[in-house]
C-alpha cells in the first residue's frame, strides 16, 4: 500500500491542474491581503479633514436640536403604541444620544479582530481548490481509460482505490499548510506595518492556531471526497457541475425558501467546524388578536454538530465511491 500511495502522489504533484489550482490559490491569498490592507490603511490628510468636518456638523447639529429629536421620537412612540395597542413598542429614543467621533473618523480593526474575518471565507475557496485537484486526480483516469492499465498492475481495486484517496489527502497537507501559514503571516505583516498587530494575546494566537487546524482538517476532506467524487462521476466537469448546481439550488434557493433545512447545509455544517460554532436564523410566527406576526429567532450549529455532519458526510461519499469503484465496469 505504502508503494502505491507514493505513486500516486509522484503522478498528482505532475499533474499541471494540480500545479495550476495552487497558483491560483495563492493569487487569491495575495488579492485576499491586499483587500486587508486596503482595510487597516490610515486616512490621508484630505480624507480626515474631511471626515472631522462631517463629525462636527453633526455634533452641532445634535446640541442644537438633539433633545427635540428626542421627544419627537418619544411622541412618535407612544402614538404607534397606542394605534397598535401595543405598550412594548420600542423606537429606540432612550439609544439616541450625540455622535461619537468614531463614526465619523474609523479606527482602523486591530490583528485579533481582523483574524477571524479573513481566515473562515477563505476556508471555501481553499477547500473548493482542494476538492478540484482531488477530483481532476482520479476522473481524468476513469475518463481516458488510463485507469484499465494501472489495474493490469494491481488487479486490487479497492487498494487502488485507497491508495488514491489517500494520496490526496496526504498530499494536500503540505500545500495546504503552507498557504495557511503565509495567509496568517501576511495578514499579521499587513497590521504589524500600521502597528496594529501588538495587542495581539497568547490566546489570540491559540484560538488563531485551533481555527487554522479545523481549516486544514476541511481542505484534507474536500480533497479526499473530490477524489472519490472524481471516481464516482468519471469526468471532473461532471464533479464541477454537481457542486456548483447544489450551491446554486439547495444551499441558496433552497437553503432560503426553507430556513430550517439549514443545518442539513455543507456551508453553514463548514462555518460551525471552523469559527467553533455558527448561527443561523429561523422564523417563528405567532398570531394574536391583532394578527400574525413573525421574527427571526437565533439559532446555533456547535463546533461538535459540524464536526459530526462533515466526518460523516466525507465517509459516506467515499464509501460509495470505493463500491462503484469496485464494481463497475471502468474500460
Amino acid at each position: 500500500m505504502t508503494r502505491l500511495v507514493w505513486v500516486e502522489l509522484q503522478r498528482l504533484a505532475a499533474r499541471r491542474l494540480v500545479l495550476g489550482a495552487l497558483l491560483a490559490t495563492l493569487v487569491a491569498i495575495g488579492l485576499v491581503l491586499w483587500g486587508t490592507a486596503a482595510t487597516v490603511r490610515p486616512l490621508t490628510a484630505a480624507q480626515l479633514e474631511e471626515a472631522e468636518r462631517a463629525y462636527a456638523l453633526a455634533l452641532a447639529d445634535w446640541e442644537e436640536n438633539g433633545e427635540e429629536q428626542v421627544a419627537q421620537c418619544r411622541e412618535d412612540q407612544e402614538r404607534e403604541r397606542e394605534a397598535s395597542d401595543d405598550p412594548t413598542l420600542d423606537f429606540g429614543c432612550d439609544q439616541m444620544g450625540a455622535p461619537e467621533r468614531a463614526w465619523y473618523v474609523p479606527v482602523a480593526p486591530a490583528l485579533e479582530d481582523t483574524l477571524p474575518g479573513v481566515l473562515a471565507p477563505v476556508t471555501f475557496l481553499i477547500g473548493f481548490m482542494a476538492l478540484l485537484v482531488g477530483a481532476t486526480s482520479t476522473a481524468a483516469e476513469l475518463s481516458s481509460g488510463a485507469i484499465t492499465t494501472w489495474l493490469t498492475f494491481e488487479p486490487r481495486r479497492l487498494r487502488v482505490y485507497a491508495s488514491k484517496v489517500l494520496a490526496v489527502g496526504a498530499g494536500l497537507v503540505p500545500a495546504a499548510v503552507l498557504t495557511l501559514a503565509l495567509l496568517v503571516a501576511g495578514v499579521w505583516a499587513v497590521h504589524a506595518q500600521q502597528d496594529l498587530a501588538g495587542t495581539m494575546s497568547g490566546a489570540d494566537w491559540q484560538d488563531t492556531l485551533g481555527t487554522t487546524l479545523r481549516m486544514l482538517v476541511v481542505i484534507v476532506l474536500g480533497g479526499v471526497a473530490g477524489a472519490a467524487m472524481g471516481i464516482w462521476m468519471r469526468h471532473t466537469a461532471a464533479v464541477l457541475g454537481v457542486v456548483v448546481g447544489y450551491a446554486i439550488l439547495v444551499e441558496n434557493l433552497l437553503g432560503a425558501l426553507v430556513p430550517r433545512l439549514q443545518p442539513a447545509l455543507v456551508l453553514l455544517n463548514v462555518s460551525a467546524w471552523v469559527q467553533d460554532g455558527a448561527a443561523y436564523y429561523v422564523s417563528q410566527c405567532t398570531t394574536s388578536s391583532q394578527g400574525t406576526s413573525c421574527e427571526y429567532v437565533e439559532q446555533t450549529l456547535s463546533l461538535a454538530q459540524g464536526a459530526a455532519y462533515l466526518g460523516g458526510l466525507c465517509i459516506l461519499v467515499v464509501l460509495g465511491a470505493g463500491l462503484v469503484f469496485r464494481r463497475r465496469d471502468v474500460g
